[in-house]
Order: structure tokens, then C-alpha cells, then sequence
């Protein structure tokens, strides 16, 4: 196996290497089975045997790929398997703070993968009910010859800076207190550069300049990708749009809202970046 193609010790390999050990990925809806008393940090993934008990609730089975080296599955288990004593159901953003990054992007893989066969069992040109391809991740149509692969959703994600001052925003479903950084769909035809100036002037008014790019970070909700940048404000009046947006405010760095998200995801990875070098030009 070539490491060009390992990342964080992942394998993304529709083709199994048939190893003697095997992982187990136990997904119940949108949800993860995880062994009762697991210690904080420990992997989510379970061993064949643990996963033996597991086995008379599995619907479907599908090879994800390589986790250091060994086979792993992801078991997409019926409603009963929540009564197993010996596993409780984890929702995906309470992973965040259990696993590791790259365990959390092996996990955003399986559940999209599942969501995506689920919603794509039958040809968009002919209606024909399509097979799973035996060589790749990918839905295949005899009829009209051709394989349907996954998809997911380009988004970018930003805080905008003014010194050492940052712009949060609330959407007004969420709960009282909480902020975060503004984000949006790419559209057809739009480059991320454009969908940032886009959306932040929608959503807040403000125009922006000078955009850097950090990272990004699978979503599954339901399978987006986020683009994460931090972009400096060439205007600073904020007028939100009142839909998307219910409030927005300048914050400065060491006085944030009291509820933003933590580092472990996008949002909270591109505020800290700001925090840590708005910190270090003091």
C-alpha cells in the first residue's frame, strides 16, 4: 500500500486486502454504537468479535477502506440494535470530542456513503434500480452503462477580521448565546473566492479583501465539504439579512461570546486561528 494514499492512517480502498484482523464501524441511523466504558480518546472502531453480537441486527455491509493497515467495515445495523446492553449510540458532533480528527472523517465517510445508497437505488435517466459496484463506491445502471458515484457539497466557511476584532454571527434556530462564523453553499458556476464575497455580503453586509485559505473538513450533515478561510473587512457596518442571520456583532479576541464552537470542528478551528494571532501581536 503506497503512502501517497494514506491519510491520518486511512486507506479510503473499495477493495478489501482480506487481513486477518478486522475493524467494525456500527452505525444505527446517523448515529455510532460505541463499546459501554470506553476511556475518552479511545477509537470508536470495534473488533470482529466485540462486533460478533452486533451481527443479527446488520442490514447492510460496506467496505470502507484501510484504518492502519486492516480491513474496516462500516455495519449500517436496524433500530433494535440500540438494545444492545453492551454499546450506547453516540450522535456525530459528540464524536468530535471522543475520537480524533482523522477518525471523525473515516466516520463523515461511512455515513455518507450509507445516506448516498440510500437515496440513489434507482438510474436519474432511466429509473432503472442500480446495483452497488463491486470494484468502487459507485451505483451502477446496466442499462445505460454508466456508474453514479458519490456526491457531496462544497461550502466555504470564514471569519472576517477587523484587527483584532472578528465577526460572529447567530442564526436565530440556534440556541441563545451561541455564535459562529458565517458560512454558505458554493453555487453552480462559483468559485470559492466568489461564494465568500457573496455570502458574507448577503448574510452581514460587509465586503471583504485579502482571503487565505486553512483547511477543510468533511461535514455529513447531510455530506458537505467545508472550505474554511479567514478573509479582512473592507467595510465594517453590519446589516444582517434577518433570515439566515439574526444578529451580528465585532468581537474582539479576548472577549468572544461566551458559547462558540470548539476547534475540533471548522468553525471553532478558524476562530482560534484568529484568537492565536491576534494573541501573539500583542
Amino acid at each position: 500500500m503506497s503512502s501517497a494514499h494514506i491519510v491520518n492512517g486511512f486507506h479510503a480502498n473499495p477493495k478489501p486486502l482480506n487481513t486477518e484482523k478486522q475493524w467494525i464501524l456500527a452505525v444505527v441511523g446517523r448515529e455510532i454504537l460505541v463499546p459501554n466504558g470506553a476511556e475518552p480518546g479511545s477509537t470508536v472502531l470495534i473488533d470482529h468479535e466485540m462486533a460478533d453480537q452486533l451481527k443479527f441486527f446488520c442490514e447492510r455491509r460496506l467496505l470502507l477502506g484501510q484504518w492502519q493497515g486492516v480491513d474496516c467495515q462500516v455495519w449500517a445495523l436496524s433500530e433494535d440494535a440500540r438494545a444492545a446492553s453492551d454499546f450506547s449510540a453516540m450522535e456525530l458532533r459528540g464524536l468530535l470530542a471522543k475520537s480524533g480528527d482523522e477518525e471523525f472523517t473515516m466516520v463523515c465517510r461511512a455515513v455518507q456513503l450509507l445516506d448516498w445508497q440510500d437515496k440513489h437505488q434507482f438510474c436519474g435517466s432511466c429509473g432503472t434500480q442500480m446495483d452497488s459496484s463491486a470494484t468502487e463506491h459507485a451505483m451502477r445502471c446496466e442499462p445505460c452503462d454508466i456508474n453514479n458515484y458519490p456526491r457531496i457539497s462544497p461550502c466555504i466557511i470564514v471569519v472576517v477580521t477587523r484587527g483584532d476584532e472578528c465577526l460572529l454571527a447567530r442564526q436565530p434556530s440556534w440556541p441563545d448565546g451561541m455564535f459562529s462564523t458565517l458560512a454558505g453553499f458554493i453555487e453552480a458556476g462559483e468559485s470559492a473566492e466568489q461564494a465568500l464575497h457573496r455570502e458574507v455580503f448577503e448574510e452581514v453586509g460587509v465586503q471583504i479583501t485579502n482571503i487565505r485559505y486553512l483547511g477543510s473538513q468533511s461535514w455529513p450533515y447531510p455530506g458537505q465539504l467545508m472550505l474554511g478561510f479567514i478573509a479582512d473587512a473592507v467595510t465594517d457596518e453590519i446589516v444582517v439579512d434577518g433570515v439566515e442571520i439574526s444578529e451580528a456583532h465585532w468581537c474582539r479576541y479576548d472577549d468572544l461570546p461566551h458559547y462558540v464552537p470548539p476547534p475540533t470542528i471548522m468553525s471553532g478551528r478558524l476562530i482560534k486561528h484568529f484568537v492565536d494571532e491576534a494573541a501573539a501581536r500583542q
